[in-house]
């Protein structure tokens, strides 16, 4: 067989310098709103047991990819005032969390700076997308633009799908965001998804005076703080988890990426994870839907039923059923209007 041109692009995608794990005092803003007890050994300094495999390394370098053609067309459109900036915010008694933003933007777009996009060889949709950007910002904006925070994180159009259609951002990418917004003492930032899959945009806005998530914010750091000073490792994570934005079960995201997945819940590799509770809840989501719309239950779905009380209890169910139930209504009324 000839030379082959992926072996060489794969391993170097593959390939990343790995860095020593010690135990730390800070906690990196990534991490917020990720699991306790994966936060409290990576403090310790105990080694993964499931570090990234080679499908996660090349989903970082994508992201990369997509955050480097942001800053290009930021740079080019004469918008982007800061990159990478490092940046701290401790409370008092509390751990500190440390960081570095994507991006900060604002000012005068400039229009002159955009032949360079042309000259490095970029790709057509990008030289145009950046002429329209600066067209459109100089256009609504004439005075400038409000220096904002940019944060970049590209995803799967299944993703980016659940994040435009309930209009809200993963947790823990708020609550980063957030870290920033406060380090900075800047009042609004965006978190800017991207479709890998056919580079759709999308931008929620996340604001400093949001009490309800400073308060998860510093909830957050105070369970840290607190296991790290009694030196007691937090609760394991549920298994399954219902969300109620979808009204979905699902497997736990917090287990299933969990950097100690082997120690902590016994399980070799995310895809046994996987094969083991996906099946289970895409049952009880059939079941749900049937106890929703008020069809009859055999006996196969009773027993799923009792076995979801092994995730949950009944209070808790009954819960779930009430607030399905509740959305469900809702949606036949409106599809009734329309």
């Amino acid at each position: 067989m000839s030379w082959t041109f992926h072996n060489a692009w794969n391993l170097a995608l593959e390939t990343r310098e790995e860095r020593p794990v010690k135990p730390r005092t800070n906690l990196w803003a990534s991490e917020l709103g990720k699991s306790p007890c994966d936060l409290f050994l990576k403090l310790k300094g105990v080694p993964p047991t499931n570090p990234p495999d080679c499908r996660a390394l090349r989903k970082f370098e994508a992201g990369n990819v997509m955050e480097w053609v942001v800053e290009l067309v930021l740079t080019r459109s004469g918008i982007l005032q800061t990159k990478q900036d490092w940046l701290s915010y401790q409370y008092p008694g509390l751990l500190e969390v440390t960081g570095k933003l994507d991006f900060t933007a604002g000012g005068v777009p400039d229009p002159s700076k955009l032949d360079y996009l042309e000259k490095v060889g970029m790709p057509e949709i990008f030289v145009k997308g950046g002429r329209k950007i600066v067209e459109h910002l100089s256009t609504k904006y004439p005075d400038g633009l409000e220096d904002i925070i940019l944060e970049v994180k590209s995803c799967s159009a299944f993703m980016f799908e659940n994040y435009e259609r309930s209009g809200t951002a993963s947790d823990n990418h708020v609550l980063q965001l957030f870290h920033y917004l406060k380090a900075t003492g800047m009042d609004v930032g965006h978190i800017v998804y991207i479709s890998k899959d056919d580079l759709r945009m999308l931008e929620i806005e996340i604001r400093r005076d949001d009490e309800e998530i400073e308060k998860v914010y510093k909830r957050h750091i105070e369970v840290i703080t607190e296991a790290i000073k009694k030196d007691e490792q937090p609760p394991l994570e549920p298994l399954i988890v219902f969300n109620s934005e979808f009204m979905r079960f699902s497997d736990n995201w917090k287990v299933r990426y969990s950097d100690y997945l082997k120690l902590l819940y016994n399980y070799e590799n995310q895809g046994d994870f996987f094969d083991e509770f996906r099946p289970q809840v895409e049952k009880m989501n059939r079941v749900l839907k049937r106890i929703a719309t008020g069809k009859n239950l055999t006996d196969a779905n009773m027993e799923i039923w009792r076995g979801a009380e092994k995730y949950f209890t009944p209070n808790e169910l009954d819960q779930i059923v009430s607030l399905t139930k509740e959305k469900q209504d809702k949606e036949v009324i409106f599809n009734e209007s329309k």
